[in-house]
This record gives C-alpha cells, structure tokens and sequence, in this order.
C-alpha cells in the first residue's frame, strides 16, 4: 500500500510542478485553435514541426549509448518538467515510454491536450534521434496513450516490416 501512496504522492508533485497559470491556458488554446483551423494531417504535421524546431533549439549532446540518449532525454524532460522517459532497445525498434506528462488543466480539454503534447513529442523525440545518428527514413510515432498516464512512441524502421 505504502507504494501507491508514494507513486500518487509523486504523480500530483510533477503534476503541481507541470501547470504554470496561464501559460498553460495559452498553449491549450493555441493547440485547440491548431487542430481545429487544419484537418487533422496538416495539423499533427504542424505540431510535430514545432516539436522538431524546439529539439534543434536545444539540441542533445552527443550520446555513446542508449542509457547515455535517455539520460540526456531526461536533463531536457526535467528543464522544462515534462516528465521523464524509459527507452527501451530491442532489434526492431527503441519503445519510448513518457512518464508523468504535463496534464490539461481541464478535463474537458484532456483528449485534445494528450494528442497535441504527444505530437509535439514526436517531432522532438525524431530530431533528437536523428540528431544522433538516426536515419531520416526511421519515424517515431506514438502508439497512443498507455495505461496510468503514460505516453508510448515507437521508433523503428516502417520498410522493414
């Protein structure tokens, strides 16, 4: 029991951390005002634009290892307290795992938030990945929402399926 405790105890810290008043209500209205003035490609494709000019901004240093890449991922996630993430290796693909993301101040506006702030991730997840050696034509793409608010993205190479 006392580990739940502690994990809901944690979960609402990063959550308290995460929400900046007004700011948070600004970017929750750009994204809303994102999707709804483009259909639903050109808008991810926009947002996942932004995410790869903010990971060019801040670009990761280079990285020996897949330990080394998370790491680096996690001093980025934790600047701007978005979380942490869990990479995973195997000979197919690196499974990103997105721990404790920021959340919609309004419960109404979650499914909006979770699709817009995962396809922010993806196009910074990507640039940072192909900043470090990857491949332009290996894509990351979030796989959807996990179980206990958990964001997962695969990266893998589509044309070897």
């Amino acid at each position: 029991m006392q580990d739940i405790n502690n994990s809901l105890y944690e979960l609402d810290y990063y959550r308290q951390r995460q929400f900046k008043a007004g700011w948070q209500d600004l970017v929750e209205v750009v994204f809303s005002g994102i999707l709804a003035s483009a259909d639903d490609a050109d808008s991810r494709d926009f947002l996942r634009l932004m995410g790869a000019n903010l990971a060019k901004k801040l670009p990761l240093p280079d990285a020996e290892t897949v330990g080394d890449l998370e790491d680096s991922l996690n001093r980025m996630l934790r600047h701007f307290d978005w979380g942490s993430v869990r990479i995973d290796a195997t000979q197919e693909q690196l499974l990103l795992t997105h721990y404790a993301y920021p959340r919609s101040a309004d419960i109404e506006s979650e499914p909006i938030w979770v699709l817009s702030f995962a396809t922010v991730l993806e196009g910074a997840y990507e640039a940072w990945l192909l900043a470090q050696g990857g491949e332009p034509h290996v894509s990351l793409r979030w796989c959807g929402p996990a179980q206990e608010n958990t964001l997962i993205f695969s990266y893998r190479n589509e044309q070897l399926r």
